[in-house]
């Protein structure tokens, strides 16, 4: 982008090309960092909800998202409902479903996580862990010449 200004008698032509191509490869790297760095933190629930994290904006874009059905739910950790217990031949509750088209409200209860380290709001953990890490890459890759 060329930026054209006069300031007085003086005549300023100043080019960004360079900045922002610095912008945007720093908001790539911060990117794949906050991916990177929320992985471990994420439930695994056989890896699906982990191998879901895409960038529906491209990877220069500024948005990071989880692409499964209960991806919200566990990001905020209470169970929605209605649920209604899935019984295997001996009663024995399997897993839970809520029937198509009735909306989901939350239930209060608190969602249990299995997998060590993992639990809800994965990106605000992984960002108090890393927080100077991410604005460090940034800088970085912001002020290259």
């Amino acid at each position: 982008m060329q930026i054209k200004t006069t300031v007085g008698a003086v005549s300023i032509k100043i080019n960004t090309k360079r900045i922002d191509r610095n912008m945007m490869e720093a908001q790539k790297v911060l990117n794949l960092a906050v991916r990177t760095d929320c992985e471990p933190l994420v439930p695994l629930l056989n890896g699906q909800l982990r191998q879901s994290a895409n960038f529906p904006e491209g990877v220069y874009g500024g948005v990071l998202k989880y692409n499964t059905p209960y991806a919200h739910y566990l990001y905020h950790g209470q169970a929605y409902g209605p649920n209604i217990p899935i019984k295997d031949s001996d009663g024995n509750i399997t897993g839970w479903f809520s029937p198509p088209g009735q909306a989901k409200h939350p239930t209060g209860k608190k969602l249990q996580y299995h997998e060590p380290g993992t639990g809800p709001e994965w990106f605000e953990k992984a960002k108090e862990q890393n927080k100077e890490k991410w604005l460090r890459l940034v800088r970085e890759e912001a002020g290259k010449g």
